[in-house]
């Protein structure tokens, strides 16, 4: 081979090496990009969604600054610099639909990564960039606390976890309202209709002793329905809630007993006497007593002992009160169009897999009336609280409501009342639990809390939270 050739083979050999150390480069130095790319777009990511989760209080551009740098710490993979996201203006951004009350929050970054093989081409570093985005629907929350007398001491305990889990709320978009219900239901919060609510207001409006009164459960559920409604249309955020926390079942029926225009209620106690009722809440000789305003819970002409079992109506009834109204009656509402009277039974509601009016009747009518038998009572109150619950999910607004419910304590899982059966399976189809064997698919699907304590009430809250923020993503 002449030396002419030989050069020529060593130029050939020399632009070939070239071309791989150049190809083997771009290989190696675009893997190392790609790593950091795919480990900025999970800190970006995970940043935007620890922010969202935090909208509701707290520091949102702090735990967005947390989350993205244990994600991507200085230094690595020996990138020369990246996004600080303590004083990057372009780090982090949220915007928030003012009609639907979406937020959206942006968080973006960028980092330099040095070449090694690539600096042969004069390629001396590569820029990277990831956006991440997170959103949250706003939610309009109605909540609503049992303060009947049953509760007692651990009162305290419901009130703080109640205060805890409205402070968990966005006081500058969420909406919340806040009612409780005893002899009557009392709405001490509105709900807002532009968006936000007084937070502090609310927290302070749970009330610090127990109210004290009954288990009118109807009104109250009535009410927090209510309170979700009066919000305009067009304006409802995408989550529309219902949480309702009790110690025991409906007691009460709401109507026009007497002669005023006035809604009152007319209520027995538990029933029959139960070896499980440690608190002397159930009672083989219970009472039917009213009548009380729905709102003030004033009243209560007559308290009357039944034998629960009685088939009979007490003759020392006033005469106004020995037949159950036709339908319950509302007359204390602020929402437009919201029915004021319900049927005191459903051919189509189940309760265990049977119509209400087969699994629990009215007896005994008379002139399309049927007499306030503590039987009829007891099973009318029961009957509309379920009622009223699917009214509500089935609301005609911007977006549907959801039911969560908490009962707390021995009450809710007594058999009790003249089917003897739970609070428990009660407030599992007032929420639409899928556990329920009254599961209705077609509606939204809540979630039945139980709290065997006091002490249980707060992680009860805390997971109605969750389910919520679940759903807000």
């Amino acid at each position: 081979m002449s030396r002419r050739q030989d050069g020529f083979v060593a130029v050939y050999m020399a632009v070939l090496l070239t071309g791989l150390l150049l190809f083997t480069g771009l290989a190696v130095d675009s893997g190392r990009a790609y790593v950091v790319k795919a480990q900025l777009t999970k800190a970006v990511d995970g940043a935007a969604l620890a922010a969202a989760r935090n909208l509701n209080g707290g520091d949102p551009k702090g735990e967005a600054v947390r989350v993205f740098k244990a994600n991507f710490p200085d230094g690595f993979l020996d990138i020369t610099s990246v996004t600080d996201p303590t004083t990057d203006p372009n780090f982090y951004s949220m915007a928030t639909d003012a009609v639907s009350g979406v937020n959206t929050v942006t968080v973006n970054a960028t980092a330099v990564l040095p070449t090694s093989f690539m600096k042969l081409g004069n390629i001396n570093s590569v820029t990277v960039s990831s956006t991440g985005e997170a959103t949250r629907r706003m939610v309009d929350l109605s909540l609503l606390l049992d303060g009947s007398s049953s509760i007692g001491v651990q009162w305290g305990a419901v009130r703080d976890a109640s205060r805890a889990f409205v402070n968990s709320f966005d006081a500058s978009h969420d909406r919340v309202a806040l009612s409780w219900f005893g002899n009557g239901a009392t709405v001490l919060d509105m709900m807002p209709a532009t968006r936000g609510f007084d937070k502090p207001k609310v927290v302070n409006d749970v009330p610090q002793n127990l109210p004290n009164g009954s288990t009118n459960m109807v009104e109250g559920l009535y009410r927090a329905w209510d309170e979700l409604r009066s919000v305009p249309t067009g304006t409802q955020s995408g989550l529309r809630i219902i949480v309702l926390f009790t110690d025991g079942a409906s007691n009460s029926v709401p109507g026009f007993w007497d002669s005023t225009t006035v809604a009152k209620g007319v209520r027995t106690y538990d029933f029959p006497q139960s070896p499980g009722d440690t608190h002397g809440q159930t009672w083989n000789q219970p009472h039917i007593t009213g009548a009380y305003d729905t709102q003030t819970g004033i009243g209560g002409d007559f308290d009357i002992p039944v034998q629960y079992d009685s088939t009979t109506v007490p003759t020392t009834l006033p005469a106004w009160a020995k037949w159950l109204p036709a339908m319950s009656a509302h007359t204390h509402h602020r929402s437009s169009g919201i029915p004021t009277a319900f049927p005191l039974i459903s051919n189509t509601l189940k309760v265990d897999g049977n119509t209400q009016s087969a699994a629990r009747p009215l007896r005994d009518l008379s002139a399309g009336k049927f007499p306030s038998e503590i039987f009829n009572v007891n099973n009318a109150a029961r009957n509309l609280v379920e009622i009223i619950a699917d009214a509500a999910r089935n609301d005609d607004g911007d977006y549907k409501i959801r039911i969560y419910t908490i009962g707390m304590g021995e009450l809710v899982r007594l058999q009790l009342g003249t089917r003897l059966e739970t609070s428990e399976s009660m407030l599992m189809r007032i929420a639409n639990d899928r556990r329920s064997a009254d599961f209705n698919p077609n509606q939204l699907e809540g979630r039945y809390f139980y709290a065997e304590t006091a002490a249980d009430v707060a992680p009860a809250f805390e997971g109605i939270q969750n389910q919520i923020l679940r759903l807000s993503k």
